[in-house]
């Protein structure tokens, strides 16, 4: 049996009864079509039975040695073969699971990257002098990814419905997972988010960010503008990102002092490793405010 029979099956799984995201649905497709055409490059019958652990080691070793991958997209390559094979094992397609043997490589203790206070004014000014025809929606996204700590996604995804001016609240409904999770507003955005509503009336489309034909703002144009953005600033130099602008929201918070489970809440980490490594920003921070002491250069 050809391995990608039950493929098509294995994602109306994800989607029916495990309620995967579009997103993360289509880097399964992409992860398993790269593995079969891995398979046929070595001369390798692409079947169920075929495929021993030996082969997917040397899947791996491939990964690392000749693709040069970074250990975040080898752990994801391996989390989503082995979810497939789990899934023929449950649905009794196979009886024995090669992948079981297979470890993904741990993930480095990597400190975040995050714009410092003054990188981040600098960059709230930048809608003004870049693109000034969309500068307040622009300003208000780059605030809610500042003050709010969302993925682009959910960002993209908000509704006006998801905002409670009222409570000051913003409820995230389309998070990673599927989890729901709700955010405090600060006064600065809460006041931005208010001026750009008036520019909206009357709603007629409940999305928050919408693009210059009235749609809701799509992924790529996003990350264009804020990367040329960052571009502009240099801040592309120092490996700055979009997804930055979360570590900045989770880091400044481990600087002033909250808590990482509040931290893990807000960011909406299942795990609270995921969000341990915001103690590491707050301890770097400590050891350079100890060399401020008096006595410490002497």
């Amino acid at each position: 049996m050809d391995i990608t029979y039950y493929y098509d099956e294995f994602l109306d799984y994800l989607k029916g009864e495990k309620d995967v995201s579009k997103h993360t649905i289509k880097n399964y497709s992409t992860d398993f079509k790269q593995f079969v055409s891995f398979l046929k490059a070595k001369g390798i019958k692409p079947s169920l039975h075929t495929v021993t652990t030996p082969i997917l080691r040397r899947y791996v070793a491939h990964l690392k040695t000749e693709k040069n991958y970074a250990t975040y997209t080898i752990r994801r390559r391996i989390h989503s073969l082995s979810s497939y094979y789990k899934f023929l094992i449950e649905q009794g397609y196979l009886t024995q699971n090669p992948m079981l043997p297979i470890h993904a490589p741990k993930a480095p203790d990597v400190i975040p990257k995050f714009l410092s206070e003054t990188e981040i004014e600098q960059l709230l000014k930048m809608p003004e002098k870049l693109s000034p025809e969309n500068a307040l929606r622009n300003r208000v996204i780059l605030m809610m990814f500042l003050m709010t700590g969302m993925r682009r996604q959910e960002l993209l995804a908000l509704d006006w419905e998801d905002i409670d001016f009222g409570e000051k609240m913003i409820t995230v409904k389309h998070a990673k997972g599927k989890k729901q999770r709700v955010i405090p507003i600060t006064e600065p955005l809460l006041s931005e988010l208010w001026k750009y509503l008036q520019t909206r009336l009357p709603i007629t489309n409940h999305a928050v960010f919408i693009s210059q034909y009235g749609n809701r703002l799509s992924a790529t144009p996003l990350s264009q503008t804020i990367r040329r953005y960052m571009k502009y600033l240099g801040l592309d130099k120092k490996g700055y990102t979009i997804h930055t602008l979360r570590h900045t929201y989770a880091s400044h918070l481990a600087l002033n002092g909250v808590s990482i489970l509040s931290i893990q809440k807000l960011l909406g980490h299942s795990d609270l490793n995921s969000s341990q490594v915001y103690a590491h920003v707050n301890t770097n921070h400590l050891r350079t405010e100890v060399q401020k002491l008096p006595f410490a250069s002497k």
